[in-house]
This record gives structure tokens, C-alpha cells and sequence, in this order.
């Protein structure tokens, strides 16, 4: 190689090695002019868009190398500025006593430069870390809050490990909380409504929620009225947190309306739903539509149509905190139109066969007011009933029923007069671990009895006073011939309003074995 030759390539070399170091340096110039212009950008945004104080501490910027060569070459036309910054702080200016509205450790983002100044800026990808997002409570909204803040056109966002705070209305009230493990925002922009999805974990009762669905356009002045929609399922519940019920629940269904008030259609199913009390476990199926307030988490159902066992039924009312209440107070009406008792009782009541079988149509009002101890123990119950085409499962209880039957149609000796069917209609009041019956009427061929008395579920016993009005006359009722004719001259002192008996009766002992009076 000629000497001219090797200073030739020396000097392109040089001119090589100056052009990359003029490069570098000036990309480094505009990265660390950049970094100022970017948090400047950054929080003037915020503030407009959220209508809210910023704090914004660090913000480093880092232009790749052939970012720089375009930023240099082509006025920053498709390049990329990799942005990381925080923590960040967002504070609500129509009410600083509140919690920040959103709180962050760390964002990172990354930004196409040749859009910085633009009509619409676009960050094509971007992170959060230590997201908490606290949406206060409705008080009103005023319009015009954001309209200023530029449009940016975010790609997508994702924020692992976020929390979302719903704020009650009463300070004195804890806030509804949820953690989000998983959060994934898409085409997020002023204006515009972003498709998210998100994996939650539900505090009570404990299970993992997926949602997916939409959110926006924000409502910067009034978070709470920002619309929200979407598909949810709820798998692995555990109702064993709520004290006196048990089972595993899942459901899915779908929601609409905004953070402050979502109205949800859906499903459950608990297939081994049980009372601690009694330890039976029975199917449980419901499909609800619910008015959720997502400020304090109270909820109207408005209606739920469910199915325990065979046994259908339709339930309206609320689960919500009074004034000055600790825990929930859940209030309903339930109807019964063509139900099983047996689904009703094995529930209810220990063992795995009920006492009595037939068909149930009912309607009640049901309170468990807030408290510890078992939900058994805190339910009140009040309502109608009827029972009909009912038999005890005991055989010496229905023994009793038939006998009483052929005795009361003056057929004593009858045995094809078996496994008589009974019916009742009544009023019953439960609480405290009994039910009142202020009013008990119990029909059998050839017997009416009005009965007014008391079930005690923990010792099971039965304590009820009444009148039986019955067809046959006493002696009629009698098995021996001489002891029919030696009672004919008392019939007419029994023989009341139409009936061949009448007679004050007491029925106690237990509900296996009951013991029949008179008084």
C-alpha cells in the first residue's frame, strides 16, 4: 500500500471516528435538552387532562442511536425517546383534603419524538409501577375540566401490582379496595374510550376476578361519572369468610355505567353451598341483576332469581351500611311460589333427612344485620307460608298423623288410610335460634287444627297450644264397640261450629318424637 494510500484512509477514519463522536455528543445534547422540554410537556398534560396539582420528581431521557441519526437527519421524524421518570403525584384541585387521586413510583414510556408539538403526541408503550388510583366520592360535577390538555394517544399501558380505592362518602367509613394484579390499558387518548383488562384479587369473599371491557373517556372533574363496561368472571370464592355460611361460589356476567354506579347482570353457582349450623351442603344457582354504588360498595337487587336444589325463588332488596353502622345490614324479600320444603329443611336443619316433605310456597322478609357471632344467629325471618301434599319422614310421627286421620273420619280401624297427606298455611318469626308461629293452621283428611306456638332449633323441641276441629264425633273415634256406646252421651257436649269433636289440644316434645294433648 502506497503511503498516499494509507494517509487517505487514516484521514477517512479520523473523519469516520469525528462524525460518530459529533453524532454522540449531540445526541447527547438533545437528550439531556430533551429531558427538561419532556417533564415540562409531561406535567402541563396531567394538569390540564386531571384537572390536578402535579408532582413529578426525576425525569430521564435516552435517545437510542439511530433515533439520533434521525432526530439529526430526518428533524426527529420516526424516532423514539425511551422516558423514565417519578415519582409521580396527582392531586385533585376541587378538594386537596382528599387522598391523590393517582400515585405512582415509577412511569416509564416510550415516545415518538417527530409527534412532540403535534396535534396528537403518541406514546407507544408505557409502564407503571406502585399504581394507586383513589376514586372520590360523587358530589357533583362541573363541566370543562380537561378540555385544554393536549391529545395524547397512549398505545398501551401496563400496571402490575395496582391498587384500586373507591372513597365512601362518609370519611368515618372504610374505602373499598382491590388489588389489581394484572392491569393492561390499550388506546388510551383525550376523548376516548380505552379497552382494558385486569386480574383482581376480591377482599370479601376472597377469589380472583378477570375483567375485560371499556373505560373513558375520563371524567377529570368527576372521576366517579367517568362510564365503564365490560365481561367478568369470579371463580373460587370462599363464603367460608362470612361467619355461618360456607361453599365455594363462581360467577360471571357483565357490567355498564360509570365508577360511581355500575348496574351488573350475572350469574352464580355455589354447588356445595351449606350453613355451619347444620353442615348440608345444597346446590345453589342464582342470575341477579344488581345497581352497584361503587363508592361504598352497597348493592340493590333489582331482581334475583335463584334456584336452591329443586326449589325456585325470586328475591328484591338491598346490602348496605347505615348510618352509624359497622358491616352491612342485608335486607330482602324472598317469594316462593312452587318450591320443595325438603330443599328448605335439609339446609336448615341437621341430618340428611328433613323432617317433613312436600310442596312450599312462601314470602319473606329477611334481615342479617351487621355483627359477629353466626349468621344463624343474627337472621331474622319473617313471613307467610304454606305447605301442601306434606309428610313427615319420620315413621312414628306419620304413624300418629294416619292414626289421628282414621280417628277423626270415624274409621279407626282403616288401615288403608295411610301416609295421609297434611297441609299448612301460617305466619312465621325467626330470630335467635327459635320461630314463632303466631298463627299455625295443620289440615289432615278429616282434621283442622289452629295452633299458635314455637321451634326450638337447638334442642329441636316444639311447644304449640291450639283447637282441632275434627268430622268424626268422639265416639265415633273409639275402636271398641262398648267404648263407642259408652261415650255416645258425651258427643254432644264436643260437638261444636258444625264439627262432630272439638277440643283445646297441646302438642310438645321433639320433632321426632312428639307428644299430643289436650288441655
Amino acid at each position: 500500500m502506497t503511503r498516499r494510500r494509507k494517509r487517505w484512509l487514516l484521514a477517512a477514519g479520523a473523519a469516520v471516528v469525528a462524525a460518530a463522536g459529533g453524532m454522540a455528543l449531540a445526541g447527547w445534547w438533545a437528550a439531556r435538552n430533551a429531558e427538561p422540554f419532556l417533564r415540562e410537556q409531561t406535567v402541563a398534560y396531567l394538569e390540564r387532562r386531571f384537572d390536578a396539582d402535579v408532582d413529578l420528581q426525576r425525569v430521564k431521557v435516552r435517545l437510542r442511536w439511530r433515533s439520533t441519526w434521525d432526530v439529526l437527519l430526518h428533524r426527529g421524524e420516526g424516532a423514539e425517546a425511551e422516558v423514565e421518570a417519578g415519582p409521580l403525584t396527582l392531586r385533585l384541585r376541587k378538594d386537596a383534603r382528599l387522598p391523590p387521586v393517582l400515585e405512582a413510583s415509577g412511569v416509564k414510556f416510550t415516545v415518538d419524538v417527530g409527534t412532540l408539538g403535534g396535534a396528537a403526541v403518541m406514546v407507544r408503550r408505557a409502564r407503571v409501577e406502585g399504581l394507586v388510583i383513589h376514586v372520590p366520592p360523587r358530589r357533583g360535577r362541573r363541566g370543562g375540566a380537561g378540555t385544554g390538555a393536549a391529545n395524547v394517544v397512549i398505545g398501551e399501558l401496563e400496571a402490575p401490582g395496582s391498587r384500586l380505592v373507591l372513597l365512601p362518602r362518609d370519611a368515618a367509613r372504610a374505602p373499598l379496595e382491590f388489588a389489581m394484579h394484572r392491569l393492561v390499558l390499550r388506546s388510551a387518548g383525550r376523548g376516548r374510550a380505552m379497552r382494558y383488562e385486569t386480574e383482581l384479587t376480591n377482599a370479601k369473599p376472597p377469589g380472583q376476578i378477570r375483567c375485560r371491557g371499556s373505560l373513558g373517556p375520563w371524567v377529570a372533574e368527576s372521576p366517579q361519572d367517568t362510564p365503564v363496561s365490560g365481561v367478568y368472571t369470579f371463580e373460587k370464592a370462599d363464603l367460608g369468610v362470612f361467619r355461618g355460611i360456607a361453599g365455594t361460589l363462581s360467577s360471571q356476567g357483565k357490567f355498564g355505567g360509570v365508577l360511581g354506579e355500575m348496574v351488573v347482570d350475572g350469574s352464580t353457582r355455589t354447588p356445595d353451598f351449606r350453613l355451619t349450623a347444620s353442615g348440608t351442603a345444597m346446590p345453589l344457582e342464582t342470575a341477579f341483576h344488581a345497581i352497584v354504588d361503587g363508592t361504598n360498595g352497597d348493592t340493590r337487587l333489582e331482581p334475583v332469581s335463584g334456584r336452591l336444589g329443586s326449589s325456585r325463588f325470586l328475591v328484591n332488596g338491598s346490602v348496605a351500611r347505615n348510618a352509624g353502622e359497622r358491616g352491612k345490614t342485608v335486607a330482602l324479600t324472598a317469594a316462593v311460589a312452587e318450591g320443595r320444603l325438603d330443599d328448605f329443611l335439609r339446609l336448615a336443619m341437621k341430618g340428611e333427612r328433613p323432617f317433613l316433605s312436600g310442596g312450599i310456597g312462601m314470602r319473606a322478609h329477611i334481615v342479617v344485620p351487621p355483627g359477629r357471632g353466626e349468621i344463624a344467629d343474627r337472621l331474622e325471618l319473617k313471613g307467610t307460608f304454606r305447605l301442601r301434599e306434606a309428610r313427615f319422614t319420620s315413621r312414628t310421627v306419620q304413624e300418629q298423623m294416619d292414626g289421628l286421620s282414621r280417628r277423626a273420619q270415624g274409621q279407626p280401624s282403616n288401615e288403608d288410610i295411610s301416609e295421609v297427606p297434611c297441609a299448612m298455611t301460617g305466619e312465621f318469626d325467626m330470630a335467635g335460634g327459635r320461630i314463632l308461629f303466631p298463627r299455625l293452621g295443620f289440615t289432615i283428611p278429616g282434621a283442622e287444627v289452629e295452633l299458635a306456638g314455637e321451634y326450638l332449633f337447638g334442642p329441636q323441641t316444639l311447644d304449640f297450644a291450639g283447637e282441632a276441629r275434627i268430622e268424626a264425633k268422639v265416639s265415633e273415634m273409639m275402636k271398641s264397640r262398648w267404648k263407642r256406646w259408652v261415650l255416645k252421651p258425651v258427643d254432644p257436649f264436643f260437638a261444636k261450629k258444625g264439627y262432630g269433636t272439638v277440643s283445646k289440644i297441646r302438642i310438645t316434645g321433639t320433632r321426632d318424637q312428639p307428644k299430643f294433648g289436650r288441655m
